[in-house]
């Protein structure tokens, strides 16, 4: 199958279904798991009316996207009122096309860099198969036809990646960054492994300038955004809605993340305490990756500064206040391209496969259980956020365990690495 026929049919599937049953977006777009206040579709259509009505978009503190995004999707809407769920349906599926097609693109770089560090041939899958996992990734799907901001997120930080390894140019990948950190926040995170990935595979010259310059372009895309944000709302309220919500946490939806269930059970008093913690624990470790897996122009044969940004997408998706399935989905559909490196040295990749499968088939009964039928708890849906989290965990530390055994061999060059059996100490 070509990445043509990949892609029609990808489209067809996010484009065909919400049309001919366009209740299906405003069911997902009221569901736990795939649409959180931060993202949610009928977030932006009561921005849509808020505008239309002359009142203040972030007034009610019922509204979290930012201005520009807003303004730029009820422009979208309005080209032709009556079909606006059509253009919509639209947007998404070409958005998403869009990430498919480029995440082709970041798996024939990964390839090419790897046979040029290893000096050996790293022959990836295929195009249409990458595209492929990406676009029938049923944690990807739902989340287009819940026509979450996500998806927009999602395209940019592909994206930054495609500017800065493909095309080459690191300061196009930064204003990328600086536009997902702004319709997102969480992003913003990325900065580090970004800098550090820039570096790693930019021709050798002064970390200090090359670096600098990339962050002022980063800052300076931010800054820009923030300022023209103001120029459309004459008031910093976007800020405190789109995010601020995202650092304190004043909102309690239930969703598969972690922190919802422990602020709605602690103590006011404790409230700041752990708060700031749970926010240090989004970028504490992000800096360490990207150390850690540092590509070293001395030493071609250890270290990934592709998987380490992998990584810190991985952990910033797991400690993120407001997480859904779709974050989960992204980092699942950008595995394949380490399918002749990291893979081949994983372990439980099956294991956390059969959980997340649990996890997502049970989390939507116990949510009704709850909800609806009350004859449960919150504890109920809130397991299924722990598996959630395990699922994550599991990914994260044997992704990394199947990166230190690969460095190992690679080093030491074993007779048999088949036979090979190495153990944590």
């Amino acid at each position: 199958m070509s990445l043509t026929r990949v892609l029609v049919a990808g489209a067809a599937v996010r484009f065909l279904i919400p049309t001919f049953l366009p209740h299906i977006v405003d069911i997902l777009a009221g569901t736990a798991e795939v649409s959180t206040p931060i993202d949610s579709f009928r977030s932006l259509q009561e921005a849509f009316f808020y505008l239309d009505n002359g009142i203040d978009l972030y007034d009610g503190a019922m509204v979290h996207h930012p201005p520009i995004f807003v303004s730029l999707m009820k422009s979208a809407g309005d080209l032709a009122p009556a079909y606006a769920y059509i253009i919509y349906n639209a947007l998404f599926t070409l958005v998403d096309l869009g990430t498919a097609y480029k995440i082709t693109k970041l798996n024939t770089w990964y390839n090419q860099h790897q046979s040029l560090r290893l000096g050996r041939s790293v022959e990836g899958l295929s195009p249409h198969l990458l595209a492929a996992f990406y676009l029938f990734n049923p944690l990807i799907v739902l989340t287009n036809w819940a026509h979450s901001s996500a998806i927009f997120t999602y395209f940019m930080i592909v994206e930054l990646l495609v500017q800065a390894l493909v095309d080459h140019n690191m300061f196009r990948g930064a204003i990328a960054l600086g536009v997902a950190a702004y319709l997102s926040f969480v992003p913003i995170y990325l900065i580090v492994p970004y800098l550090a990935l820039v570096y790693a595979v930019s021709k050798p010259r002064d970390w200090r300038v090359l670096i600098l310059k990339c962050f002022c372009v980063f800052f300076f895309a931010v800054t820009l955004l923030v300022l023209v944000s103001f120029a459309l709302t004459a008031l910093p309220d976007f800020v405190i809605q789109c995010y601020w919500l995202v650092l304190s946490f004043q909102k309690f939806a239930p969703n598969l993340g972690l922190w919802w269930y422990i602020f709605t059970e602690m103590f006011d008093f404790f409230n700041p305490l752990y708060k700031g913690i749970f926010n240090l624990y989004n970028c504490v470790f992000v800096a360490p990756i990207a150390l850690r897996f540092f590509e070293s122009a001395k030493d071609k044969k250890t270290g990934d500064s592709f998987l380490a940004f992998y990584l810190c997408l991985l952990w910033v998706s797991f400690s993120k206040s407001y997480p859904i399935v779709g974050d989960l989905g992204l980092a699942v559909s950008m595995l394949p391209i380490f399918s002749q490196t990291v893979i081949p040295h994983t372990k439980f990749l099956f294991i956390s496969t059969l959980t997340l499968i649990v996890c997502l088939l049970l989390s939507p009964i116990f949510y009704y259980c709850w909800i609806v039928l009350g004859n449960g708890n919150s504890n109920f849906f809130y397991s299924m956020s722990l598996i959630m989290g395990v699922v994550y965990i599991i990914l994260f530390l044997d992704i990394i365990w199947g990166r230190l055994v690969m460095d190992y061999i690679e080093t030491n060059e074993p007779k048999d690495p088949a036979k090979l059996r190495l153990t944590q100490i």
